[in-house]
């Protein structure tokens, strides 16, 4: 698997540096084979060289020269028909101030801009109606002149001497680079697998190499030779590093505290060079060459507190630059999760918990505390690159400690949640108080708190109480939301009482019979009470707080139908979400009470009563509790709620009409109809006092 993942390796790196070296001189060869076709067709053009060359299309054919060249002489003959016409009539035209006027009046006298054009002579006579005219070849200036082809003329080749210092400068070195430490690793490998050289002799040879390159880089650099300078320079910092780790994690040369301060002092010396050439290039090097050493170097034994302080030592100066640049901070954290897992694959055993706990937790605070510090030393604007990472770092720590850690201590986990919930809100605690902070980088950390408190409450809650809390807290996020008028916190709040609903339909709610139990007064409706009274608070909260902000804002804005309008109907769905689940809890209730009442008897005849009893009690239900709603939506002056009353009672009508007529008996049918048709009576007998005294 090593020789798999390094040839692997190896392939990529080859064809990334052959493609940027191929592929540079394909592009100098085409534009210097277009450079020439362009340069002959303008010599040609300035040079008035049109006959026809055998070989070559005809004037008569689709020949763009040809066309060209007709095309000029025909808008030429016209123009200087106009300019007769004008000057035989005093027409008198202002001279244009343009280079091809100022060309031919600098040999007379210039005139003024009022003054008339001299007389032109008066072109050929034009040819006859059916007279074959040849064509005429426009007299063209030489280069430097002021040309009648001002679009030929503009054009400019494509300079081929920058295509050619780029490929001989840039992609050149770095290719050759690369090549050679990947041949110097490789021999290197190769010379120690056949011990050709002792384990000092090649920390040693590793050691003058990359300071040899360093050196001259440095020395190279003081000339101006700035790309030269910087490719030296990187190859340099990765030969240190892979001397170091060969020092200290194979061979043993040096004590595990000298070896990781020589990390440091390099991991400086790379930052300080980057910052001295002002060369992100040197920094990233540097940075891909440390990650690349313990996969280049890979041993048999597992020196896994050697890995975790070299990743976390390359972490530190990575971050710790004072410039960042694009891309750098991403490479360090994609880099030391890319080795972790690498290692995790072939090298963990339960017994390395605690030292792999560790290093995740000093990476995790690493990028925290880099982030956080950033904003409070230098306040500069967030990246998308920061804000990605800022998202990302926790939940990979989080993900990663509760896959090593809940097999043996799931009873830790949600106190382990909360506890990120509380660190990322005493982070945006000091940023606001600093006033180190943008508002997406504020609202991007209280999202983070806020998700990991709703992870929190599966964790460590069972059952029913996860609904309730979960109810609760999108709830107090809603309010938020409209308190600092926050809409990615409302949209938070609509994701978590979704999954309110969710978990309530498919998890809470009893899908088989249910032993015999207490009405109300049971886990299962008390929950869903607690569910139903947050979206009813929820609606309360845009009929109220939300509404008067809202017209708050309209004052200043002038939008204030638009605002109002979307406040009411998230009020209005709110209502109905409402009233749909306390009507699905109640009937619930209803039908899994009589149910279990059934299952509890022996006889048919008893079971048969019981299930007529639940039929007959659903219905009056469903007809009271339209009727209730169609008395709160005349009481309120809601029509969303007389709507849904509405709804019920044609739902109601709709299961009398197929269902109860069929299944029950003649007694409890007439306690059906009698029922419904009373509270249809009285609720029509609502709808005309209302609409009556609304009339007069």
């Amino acid at each position: 698997m090593d020789q798999i993942l390094i040839s692997i390796v190896f392939l990529i790196v080859i064809t990334t540096m052959m493609s940027a070296v191929v592929l540079p001189i394909i592009a100098l060869v085409i534009s210097i084979r277009s450079k020439k076709k362009l340069t002959e067709q303008i010599s040609r053009l300035a040079a008035g060289q049109f006959a026809p060359v055998p070989g070559e299309l005809q004037p008569s054919e689709t020949s763009g020269e040809a066309s060209l060249v007709t095309a000029i002489q025909r808008l030429r003959n016209r123009v200087e028909t106009l300019e007769a016409a004008m000057a035989a009539h005093s027409i008198s035209m202002a001279v244009p101030h343009t280079e091809g006027a100022r060309s031919k009046t600098e040999q007379t006298a210039e005139p003024t801009a009022t003054e008339p054009l001299p007389q032109v002579e008066t072109p050929q006579e034009a040819p006859r109606v059916g007279e074959r005219q040849s064509p005429v070849v426009p007299e063209f200036r030489p280069a430097g002149s002021a040309s009648r082809l001002p679009v030929l003329s503009s054009m400019r080749p494509a300079n081929s001497e920058q295509i050619e210092s780029i490929i001989g400068r840039r992609a050149v070195g770095w290719a050759a680079v690369c090549l050679i430490l990947f041949a110097a690793a490789f021999f290197l490998k190769y010379a120690f697998d056949n011990r050709w050289i002792g384990e000092l002799g090649r920390v040693a040879v590793g050691v003058a190499a990359g300071v040899s390159m360093t050196v001259f880089g440095f020395k190279y650099h003081r000339r101006g030779w700035r790309v030269f300078s910087q490719i030296l320079t990187a190859g340099g910092i990765v030969v240190l590093y892979l001397s170091n780790y060969a020092a200290f994690g194979y061979y043993h040369l040096a004590p595990q505290k000298a070896a990781f301060g020589y990390m440091v002092i390099l991991v400086a010396e790379a930052a300080c060079l980057a910052l001295l050439y002002n060369a992100p290039a040197i920094a990233i090097m540097a940075l891909l060459g440390g990650f690349m050493t313990p996969i280049l170097l890979h041993s048999d034994r597992d020196q896994y507190r050697s890995l975790f302080a070299y990743i976390v030592a390359l972490d530190i100066g990575a971050l710790a630059l004072l410039k960042q640049w694009q891309g750098l901070t991403s490479l360090a954290f994609g880099g030391t999760h890319l080795l972790f897992w690498l290692w995790y694959v072939d090298r963990y055993h339960p017994q390395k918990l605690r030292a792999v706990m560790v290093f995740q937790t000093a990476v995790f605070l690493i990028f925290l505390i880099a982030h956080v510090g950033r904003q409070l030393v230098r306040r500069r604007s967030v990246t998308v690159e920061d804000l990605v990472l800022l998202v990302i770092n926790p939940f990979v720590f989080f993900a990663t400690a509760y896959h090593l850690m809940n097999p043996n201590h799931h009873d830790w986990m949600g106190v382990f949640a909360v506890s990120m919930a509380l660190l990322y809100a005493g982070a945006v605690k000091i940023l606001l108080v600093r006033s180190a902070t943008t508002r997406s980088e504020s609202l991007s950390l209280i999202g983070i708190a806020l998700t990991f408190v709703t992870i929190a409450i599966p964790i460590q809650l069972r059952q029913n109480w996860i609904t309730i809390a979960w109810s609760v807290e999108a709830l107090v996020m809603l309010w938020a939301g409209i308190q600092t008028r926050t809409l990615r916190l409302r949209a938070m709040a609509y994701t978590v009482f979704a999954l309110v609903l969710i978990r309530l339909v498919f998890w809470d709610t009893p899908v088989r019979s249910r032993p015999m139990f207490i009405p109300v007064l049971n886990k299962y409706f008390l929950s869903c009470l607690v569910v139903t009274g947050c979206l009813f608070a929820a609606a309360a909260l845009y009929q109220r707080i939300g509404r008067r902000r809202s017209r708050g804002q309209a004052e200043e804005a002038g939008e204030g139908g638009n605002i109002l309008a979307v406040e009411g109907a998230l009020k209005l769905v709110f209502v109905v979400v409402a009233i749909v689940t306390l009507w699905f809890v109640m009937s619930v209730e209803t039908h899994t009470f009589f149910a279990a009442r059934a299952a509890s008897r022996k006889l048919d005849a008893d079971i048969s009563h019981e299930l007529w009893l639940g039929q007959m009690a659903l219905s009056v239900l469903w007809s009271v509790y339209a009727g209730a709603l169609a008395a709160i939506g005349f009481i309120r002056r809601s029509a969303g709620v007389r709507w849904a009353s509405l709804a019920l009672f044609g739902l109601t009508v709709i299961k009398v009409m197929l269902v109860d007529i069929a299944q029950l008996r003649q007694f409890y049918r007439i306690i059906v109809f009698f029922v419904l048709g009373m509270l249809l009576l009285v609720v029509a007998w609502g709808y005309n006092k209302a609409f009556l005294s609304r009339e007069t």
